[in-house]
């Protein structure tokens, strides 16, 4: 009888923890992709997308200093998306082949 009291309780505990590693998670992801969309040149050639990952990735981080972690993760993971957009649009821009006269 304890035990099925105790199980609630467990559950939460166990629960509450996610949310942290979760928002860490998205974060450090989302920093990998802003850092590979600078590599390929994306300040200048995805402007953007690349300044709207910056932007997103802030706010992430801010959130999560206020314990706002699922607020936190929504940013950090639309920040990532923005990053892989800005890498890609840097790199299919780069990859063309002029065409001559």
């Amino acid at each position: 009888m304890r035990l099925l009291k105790a199980l609630p309780v467990t559950a939460l505990a166990l629960l509450a923890g996610c949310g942290p590693i979760r928002s860490t998670g998205a974060i450090v992801d989302a920093d990998v992709a802003l850092e590979a969309a600078r590599a390929a040149g994306a300040e200048t050639t995805a402007a953007y997308e690349y300044s709207a990952a910056e932007v997103y990735l802030h706010q992430a981080r801010e959130l999560q200093g206020r314990s706002e972690y699922e607020a936190s993760a929504r940013y950090a993971q639309k920040a990532g998306g923005l990053a892989k957009t800005a890498r890609q649009k840097s790199l299919d821009g780069t990859n063309k082949v002029e065409e001559s006269p």
